[in-house]
């Protein structure tokens, strides 16, 4: 144990010392004095030797390419300097060889606009032909003073002076004894303005058509507008069409990705449950799950194992399985569908399943009535309109005014029928006293005609006799109409007579 923690110190002390070189080389003070730390931390002991071909070579050449604003050339120059030379060192370097101002000097190397407190080093430069780039801005462009500018200037067109105008011609001494002079020769013409938009951070002058910078890559500014007559040249044609064709492969490579991923998704939905495709620890057990023992939910994309599932699923007492995850912060409200429950579940497990939803939503609903046939699990939901079920499962035909089975008679030979063997059958008690104690709780009445029992299921406060097929209002308790029929208000309802309602409670429906 302990040579491993030695040789584990040993690799800390190596990258250390590695980091700190480069922060030496770099002069980044507060880097080096921060692994410095780290190695007296380790407290290993350090033996240092200095290569001597590390630092025999005190200079490197940089090859530095030269432009400005206004010449179209680009002037190669070698620069020999350290690599531990700052860019604001470098850019004294120029001035004092070249005459540049440093604030004329815009540096961009490795495709990065140069800083003046970092060092070559920082940029990648190591070795000798090593490249760099130097702008030339214009003293305007720089806002050099006054003084600084005038010279700047001066300097400029005494060169320009010397380059284009060149020696003045010799006159012969025949024209010398004629007194003829030879015109000055004709200025030369002037260049042709350059187009293009200049980089907001190295102001170098790019092609319209570019969108970063040649040298920087900043972007183009957003407000340059591409001249319309502008014909870019053979080099700008061959990279747009390059730029056009990697566009089309771009779209191409868009248009197969989304092919691919809507065949995943088609290949996804015909599974019946979806499996886990990385390993994952169940949000339950906080067991380890392999690729493919696991499930993925499809409607929240909580993974957990198959055999927690099944238990959340079998340990339900609700018609809707909810999805399992919790946490101290948030609980998903998420429902497995029917699909996923049919493949955690056996046969027999998913038939009892089914049977508990069945036996949850009929004890939920209001109008339901189950099958008086002696373990039917036949019910349905009725209306207010309808008195009889004819069960699907055992093809019996149920009264629902009479909530029972009574094949061969009407309601009332069943209910006379009922009466008479309530005295000798307990079945037949027990039903007479459920009508009875319907009659009293006033879920039930008499027919004011036929006597038979009637019961209003929903709806309005208008029945009709099942038997003798009166016209009863509910509240009330009356026959709607009289002796004549339809219109005669002498009925002991007598609802809307002059205007006024039959009871208290009429829901104003008949």
């Amino acid at each position: 144990m302990a040579a491993l923690d030695a040789s584990r110190n040993i690799k800390e002390a190596e990258d250390a010392a590695q980091l700190l070189s480069d922060a030496i080389n770099s002069r980044d003070k507060d880097e080096a004095t921060k692994h410095l730390d780290r190695l007296l931390d380790l407290k290993l002991p350090v033996c240092v030797k200095i290569n001597p071909d590390a630092y025999s070579k005190d200079s490197i050449r940089l090859r530095v390419g030269v432009a400005d604003a206004v010449s179209d050339a680009h002037i190669p120059i070698t620069v020999l300097v350290p690599v531990y030379m700052t860019v604001s060192e470098l850019k004294e370097k120029i001035n004092n060889d070249y005459g540049f101002h440093p604030a004329l000097q815009r540096w961009v190397i490795g495709k990065r606009l140069a800083q003046d407190k970092d060092t070559l080093y920082n940029y990648g430069v190591r070795n000798h032909d090593d490249s760099a780039f130097l702008f030339i801005r214009s003293a305007q462009t720089a806002q050099l003073s006054r003084e600084q500018e005038r010279k700047e200037k001066q300097d400029r067109r005494i060169d320009v002076i010397i380059e284009n105008i060149g020696p003045r011609p010799q006159r012969s001494p025949e024209l010398l004894a004629r007194g003829v002079d030879l015109p000055h020769p004709p200025p030369l013409p002037a260049k042709p303005q350059k187009v293009g938009w200049s980089c907001p951070e190295c102001t170098f002058l790019n092609k319209p058509t570019r969108p970063g910078c040649e040298m920087c890559s900043t972007a183009r500014p957003e407000n340059y507008i591409v001249p319309d007559l502008y014909q870019p040249d053979q080099t700008e044609t061959r990279r747009l069409q390059q730029e056009e064709l990697a566009s089309l492969q771009y779209e191409q490579s868009l248009i197969e990705e989304r092919k691919k991923n809507f065949q995943e998704l088609l290949e996804t939905d015909s599974q019946s449950l979806v499996g886990n495709t990385d390993q994952l620890d169940c949000a339950i057990c906080f067991c380890t799950i392999m690729p493919g023992e696991g499930a993925v939910l499809r409607e929240c994309l909580h993974s957990f194992c198959r055999e927690c599932l099944k238990e959340t699923v079998l340990n339900c007492t609700d018609a809707e399985v909810a999805c399992p995850y919790r946490d101290d912060a948030y609980s998903c409200n998420c429902i497995l569908q029917d699909r996923e429950i049919k493949s955690l579940l056996s046969q027999d497990e998913y038939q009892k399943f089914l049977e508990l939803r069945l036996n949850i939503a009929e004890s939920r609903s209001e109008n339901s009535y189950h099958c008086k046939t002696p373990d039917c699990a036949g019910w349905c939901i009725f209306e207010d309109d309808v008195n009889e079920f004819t069960c699907d499962i055992c093809n019996e035909t149920n009264c629902i005014l009479c909530k029972a089975i009574h094949k061969g008679m009407n309601c009332q030979e069943y209910q006379d029928d009922l009466r008479v063997r309530a005295q000798n059958d307990d079945a037949a008690r027990q039903t007479t006293q459920m009508l009875d104690q319907l009659l009293k709780n006033g879920e039930a009445m008499n027919c004011p005609k036929c006597q038979v029992i009637v019961q209003k299921k929903d709806g309005c406060d208008w029945i009709c006799c099942l038997m003798c097929k009166t016209e009863i209002c509910w509240v009330t308790k009356q026959a709607r109409w009289g002796p004549k029929g339809t219109g005669d208000t002498s009925g002991g309802c007598r609802c809307r007579v002059n205007g006024v309602i039959c009871h208290p409670q009429c829901q104003n429906c008949h």
